[in-house]
């Protein structure tokens, strides 16, 4: 059986919540585990759909129907900033391009309403970051707010939050990991926790200088300050935000777009201590894809969440 969708609009912001038609006791606290489409993609993305129900079918299908249940799944969806119905530019999303037509210097032309020319200026970067660091902001906005539109009389109750996505979702999961600590689970797909290494290899691949303005030293001075690999993730004690977390990383060898070099040194040297699970599958033949197979480990890895990592 499929899970069912409701779509509820928070706060002006248009989100998808999906349950399984099973899941009606309202005794079971209930895991809510967020999950974003990738760049130019929705909420409705294939992606996102075909994951929602890849994890539902592992926890909620057949083999595991007869099992008692001790927590109940939502997964929640939305827009990213400048995607689907929060759509302002398409421009906006696009990388660096060699086309000087089709180049977003800030990823972007932006017009000077004065001489009402365009004008390039800064950059991809600048809008690519500020989309993942804006959902990672929204997916705190929800859990603040979330639980009064879809429990507005205490129905259930979201005992745990996590988060995963695809490709600009998954860097946003690694940033909402460094910064929400409700956040007890991600599975970041084909994303990367390291902007910097990320972008610096892009820029060369794309033949654009990766310095102002295609990467503003304003920029470079709150990615250096703020992002993931700025944090010290080797670390044994809190000052490690990644610290008890249980992280599924799901990356293709064989991707160009975000590739495993980029993350490598991060994902092998995350310190989740001992309360914390640090797995990361690199399957072998994945280019920039989310594969069945990523599906399959993520729904996995949500089993044994749902289950309290006993199985």
């Amino acid at each position: 059986m499929d899970p069912s969708k409701q779509t509820l609009i928070v706060g002006g912001l248009i989100v998808d919540v999906y349950s399984h038609p099973s899941a009606t006791d309202p005794t079971i606290p209930i895991h809510a585990l967020f999950f974003l489409h990738g760049r130019t993609g929705f909420a409705q993305n294939r992606d996102v759909v075909t994951t929602v129900k890849a994890i539902f079918d592992a926890n909620y299908g057949s083999a595991v129907a007869a099992s008692p249940r001790t927590k109940d799944l939502i997964m929640v969806a939305f827009d990213h900033r400048n995607h689907g119905t929060r759509l302002v530019s398409e421009q906006r999303n696009s990388r660096w391009s060699e086309d000087p037509a089709k180049n977003n210097d800030q990823h972007a032309y932006v017009r000077n309403i004065i001489a009402y020319t365009l004008i390039h200026t800064t950059i991809f970067s600048v809008d690519l970051y500020t989309m993942q660091t804006g959902s990672a902001q929204d997916v705190s906005f929800l859990i603040d707010h979330l639980p009064s539109f879809l429990y507005p009389s205490n129905q259930r109750t979201i005992v745990e939050w996590g988060m995963g996505g695809v490709s600009l979702g998954g860097h946003s999961t690694w940033i909402a990991l460094s910064r929400e600590p409700r956040l007890t689970v991600g599975i970041p797909i084909i994303g990367c926790p390291d902007y910097t290494k990320m972008m610096s290899r892009r820029a060369v691949l794309s033949e654009v200088p990766f310095k102002p303005p295609y990467y503003p030293d304003s920029l470079k001075a709150y990615v250096d300050a703020n992002d993931p690999a700025t944090f010290p993730y080797r670390a044994k004690d809190q000052s490690n935000p990644f610290l008890g977390r249980k992280i599924l990383v799901l990356s293709g060898a064989k991707d160009m777009v975000v590739p495993w070099v980029a993350s490598v040194e991060f994902v092998e040297n995350l310190e989740v201590g001992e309360g914390g699970i640090k797995r990361f599958v690199l399957e072998e033949d994945a280019g920039h894809e989310c594969t069945p197979r990523m599906q399959r480990e993520a729904g996995s890895f949500v089993k044994e969440w749902l289950n309290d990592w006993k199985l």
